[in-house]
This record gives structure tokens, C-alpha cells and sequence, in this order.
């Protein structure tokens, strides 16, 4: 119904993207012609979750101090002023002041803040004595001690849980990228290596083949419109959300990954290298802002929730397609867990697929192992559990059970069936899991509607 209803209206709205990370462009109805409003037309009712209709309100304007070209001047902005309103038991008072948000070019019709638009705080004068009163405490006493971060709102939680996601998202990616544009400078073979497939499947190249695969690597690792600038950018996009609970430190390690995205000076081998290892470094940083700087709340266990949620299925992609290209153990796979300096240290050996198996499939004290990742989610679920009762785990249980009944000596080899159905259980389980902690502890819908079931 909201989709005709927008349909109809179209020459009065303006259509935006639902997510920024979308990349659409803001459409204005009544500027298409009749070829371009069909195509438009069927853009929404293909995908209508990727759109949001909005009346088209005349912006004012407002002199704005600009200081980005040689010369700061005075300058015309498309501006707009966010009030607030408080409930009381006289109804809706609207408070003094406000957001000023200022577009970042004057001919601007609406104002967006993924598109280079800013915001200052709105303060109002006055000649009189300001009312200081405020329903905060003072002071606080024995009694108001808090140890606990029991008052997370639902967007929190979920902010933390995705921006552990995208934490390990970008380490995974930046470390898979390393290791192929590594392995193409070494190698001699003209055929697609199975890193490369790997990159495609997990969405750091386009899934169809390139004339120029190493070009298409350092594009994807140093582009502005690369697969990994899009991944830090998503990071901090969350991590904005997060702003109250990120220290300074943070701050500072996210903000130089994303202003050297896509900047470096030339695309070549070498630049990418360069870049991807400060990229591991600073992720490996965030990591332990998260391991040594936050406190055991819930935040922080929904966080590590996502980290290890997001490694498990990356590690069961990356053991498949190893799997998969069969001939010796690659030393690639050691990279890109973060394992080799432990198998070196305990096998004196090149890498061998029993070995190497154990360590990334079965060993449970290694932090980037499948077992480590999915014991871990079972810990985490049960601690929930306790506390909110009982959580659909869906096939992750048992998915663990057959995890620690794997002998060494019949699963642990490439022609392994059950370890290669394993490693697709774990998989999905793990997505299966992502969604069900969504609908149980982010959404406010009713869970049947959600899952599509009828409602009365």
C-alpha cells in the first residue's frame, strides 16, 4: 500500500536510499521525464525495502561561513533546523535551540548527511537569567553505585553487535586481499587461483572474471569506491552511532583508516601492501580497545558476539574453498587465521592438512579456530539465556555437538565429506543465528509478522 501510495504521489516526493551504504542517489519526481519515471517505477517495485519516499518540503537558506576553497568567505546553504520536542502532562513542549543542518552545496533540495552535509547546535539568546534546574543527580551516593551496563537501549546493542561485525568484516578483508595480491605477484600461473575465487565470493572482487585480476585486487584494497573503502566506511558509519561509548582512542584509529581510504597516490602492488598492513594493525588495535577497554557488560558480549559470528563464517568459507583446490596444505590459510607463528612453533614442518585442520577446525584454544568461534557463541547464548530465558539456537547446538566428535585421523583430510557438510552446517547456523538475535533482542516486531507467518 505504501508503495502505490508513493507511485501516485511521485511528481511530490523526493525518493531516497533506505541505507547509506546503498549508494543511491536522491530522485526528484517532478524532474523525470516519462521514460525515466517508468524506469524509476520499476526500480521501486523491484526492490521497494531499498527506497524511502519523502514529501518534498522548500528549504530555506541561511549565510554560512565556508572555508573549503583558497579563500573562506560567506557563502549561501540549503539549511534546516531539527527542534525537540518534550512530553509532559500538558502535553508536547518544544525546546529552546536545536540541530542546524547545513547542505553541502547552495542549489541543494535536501539536506543528507552521507552526502557531505554538516550540523551545528542551534543555542537561543536571551537577555534573562537561564533556568539551570535539571532532573539529573548531583551527586551520587553508596547506594546509586552502578557496576553493571544494565540500561543499553535495543539500537545500542545492535550498534555494538554490527560494529563487531564489521570489525572482523574489514580484518578479514584486508588480510584476504594481503594474501592474494601477495600470492599474484609470486606466482607465474594464468589461471585463477582459488584466493581469487575466495575474493569473489566473499564480495571483495566482482563475481565475474577480469581481464587484469591483479588490477582489479589493488582497486579493490586502495579505490575510493573499492570493496575495502566501502567495508571501513560502513565501520565508522556505526562506530558514529556508537560515539558515547567509543573512547578518544578509538575515535582516532577509525578516523585515520577512513580519511586514507581511497587516497593513496597511485594503485600499484606495492601501495596496496603497504595500506592492507596498516589496515590488519589498526584492526588488530579496535581489537584490543574491545579486549582490554570495555567493561563484561551485555554491550560488550553482543560485540564479541558479532566478531565471532562474522570469523566463523568467514573461516568456514575460506576452509571450503581450500578444501576444495585439494593438492598440499597452503600456507595462505595459515595467514589469513593469524595461525602461522603457532604452527611453526609447534610443528617444524611445512604446512600439512592434519596439522593445519586441527588447528583451524578443531583446537579450542586458538582464538581464530572454528571450535573457539563456536563454543564461544554457545557460552555467550547460554550466559543470555540466564538472564532473558531461553534462545532459539537453532542448528548451532548440534552443529557443535558433531564439531567435537571429529577424529583427526578419519575427518581431518581434504576428501572429508563430513568435514566439508560441517563446515556448511556451521556456516548457516551462524547466519541463522545472526538473524534470531536480531529478531529477539533489535526488532519491536511482532515475531510471526516478521518471519511471514499469518497474523489474527
Amino acid at each position: 500500500a505504501a508503495l502505490e501510495d508513493a507511485i501516485a504521489k511521485l511528481d511530490h516526493l523526493v525518493i531516497k536510499p533506505a541505507f547509506p551504504q546503498l549508494r543511491i542517489e536522491s530522485v526528484f519526481g517532478a524532474d523525470l521525464d516519462r521514460r525515466e519515471r517508468a524506469a524509476l517505477i520499476a526500480r521501486m517495485r523491484a526492490r521497494p525495502h531499498h527506497y524511502v519516499a519523502q514529501e518534498l518540503v522548500q528549504l530555506a537558506q541561511a549565510p554560512v561561513w565556508d572555508d573549503s576553497g583558497p579563500a573562506p568567505r560567506l557563502g549561501a546553504r540549503t539549511v534546516g533546523l531539527r527542534v525537540f520536542a518534550c512530553a509532559g502532562p500538558e502535553g508536547y513542549r518544544v525546546m529552546p535551540g536545536g540541530l542546524a543542518r547545513v547542505a553541502p552545496e547552495a542549489q541543494a533540495r535536501v539536506i543528507a548527511m552521507q552526502r557531505g552535509g554538516a550540523s551545528k547546535d542551534t543555542w537561543v539568546l536571551t537577555d534573562g537569567a537561564v533556568d539551570t534546574f535539571s532532573l539529573l543527580r548531583r551527586t551520587v551516593g553508596p547506594s546509586e553505585l552502578v557496576r553493571a551496563g544494565s540500561n543499553l537501549s535495543s539500537r545500542m546493542v545492535e550498534n555494538l553487535f554490527w560494529f563487531g561485525r564489521y570489525c572482523e568484516r574489514c580484518d578479514n578483508a584486508a588480510r584476504l586481499l594481503r594474501a592474494a595480491i601477495a600470492r599474484h605477484i609470486e606466482s607465474d600461473d594464468s589461471g585463477e587461483s582459488v584466493l581469487i575465487r575466495l575474493c569473489r565470493t566473499t564480495g571483495q572482487l566482482a563475481p565475474v572474471g577480469d581481464d587484469d585480476p591483479g588490477g582489479a585486487l589493488c582497486d579493490a584494497a586502495l579505490a575510493r569506491d573499492g570493496a575495502l573503502s566501502a567495508l571501513l566506511h560502513q565501520l565508522s558509519a556505526v562506530a558514529f552511532s556508537l560515539r558515547e561509548r567509543m573512547s578518544i582512542d578509538n575515535w582516532r584509529v577509525i578516523s585515520r583508516l577512513v580519511e586514507t581510504a581511497g587516497r593513496e597516490p597511485e594503485v600499484s602492488p606495492g601501495a596496496a601492501l603497504e595500506h592492507l598492513d596498516r589496515c590488519v594493525q589498526a584492526m588488530m588495535t579496535l581489537s584490543g580497545f574491545a579486549l582490554d577497554g570495555m567493561t563484561r557488560d551485555q554491550g560488550w558480549r553482543f560485540l564479541s558476539m558479532g566478531r565471532r559470528i562474522e570469523r566463523l563464517q568467514f573461516m568456514c568459507t575460506a576452509l571450503r574453498h581450500a578444501l576444495a583446490a585439494g593438492g598440499e596444505a597452503p600456507d595462505w590459510l595459515l595467514e589469513l587465521a593469524d595461525s602461522t607463528i603457532t604452527y611453526r612453533s609447534r610443528y617444524m614442518t611445512r604446512p600439512q592438512w592434519l596439522p593445519v585442520l586441527d588447528l583451524l577446525v578443531s583446537d579450542e584454544t586458538n582464538p581464530r579456530s572454528i571450535a573457539y568461534q563456536a563454543l564461544g557463541l554457545s557460552d555467550y547464548l547460554a550466559r543470555l539465556a540466564a538472564q532473558f530465558g531461553a534462545i532459539d539456537a537453532g542448528t548451532l547446538p548440534d552443529a557443535v555437538a558433531e564439531l567435537l566428535a571429529l577424529r583427526p585421523e578419519q575427518d581431518l583430510h581434504t576428501g572429508s565429506e563430513r568435514l566439508a557438510k560441517l563446515l556448511d552446517r556451521l556456516a548457516s547456523a551462524a547466519y541463522a543465528l545472526s538473524e534470531q538475535l536480531g529478531l529477539r533482542f533489535f526488532s519491536h516486531a511482532d515475531p510471526r509478522w516478521a518471519s511471514g507467518a499469518d497474523l489474527p
